[in-house]
């Protein structure tokens, strides 16, 4: 909710550090960081509520039914599509998204149909699906194999 680390809170952070003139690491610096990134964070939540929470209500309802009804129909799923090609692609295994398409192929075509009062829930059934689904069916192999190799690894520091 308070913006991208590296191109807000970070660049506040050592904007703050070097207007005050101290070094990074020291706990003036630490100090002036934590205060930049709170002010930004607070920053950041104000404008949100302004211009989302009190001005987007009032443009919403300003805005013409036809044309919020166009915005549902068509610029919601591209962004929806984008956002989750986007994450199927950057997805280490490929197993979860296949679940997941296959859980949401199901609600959206087969459980809203038969149960119309369902679909107001749909969501949320397909995530709790999915997730469930995408443990129970996760690769186990791996999940061995790597518990293995963490049980092998010797313990750090003196064995006494």
């Amino acid at each position: 909710m308070i913006g991208n680390i590296s191109n807000k809170l970070l660049p506040a952070a050592m904007i703050a550090q070097s207007t005050i003139g101290v070094k990074p690491g020291t706990r003036k610096g630490e100090l002036a960081s934590v205060a930049a990134i709170c002010g930004a964070a607070a920053v950041h939540l104000t404008s949100l509520f302004i211009f989302v929470g009190l001005l987007g209500t009032w443009l919403v309802s300003v805005i013409p039914a036809d044309i919020v009804q166009t915005v549902q129909l068509y610029i919601l799923p591209t962004v929806m599509g984008a956002v989750l090609i986007q994450a199927i692609v950057s997805q280490k295994s490929s197993r979860a998204a296949v679940i997941a398409l296959v859980v949401s192929l199901i609600v959206v075509f087969v459980l809203s149909p038969l149960s119309p009062k369902m679909a107001l829930f749909s969501t949320a059934i397909a995530v709790i699906s999915t997730a469930v689904l995408a443990w129970v069916l996760r690769d186990r192999q791996k999940t061995d194999v790597a518990e293995r190799a963490e049980e092998e690894t010797p313990p750090e520091g003196p064995v006494y």
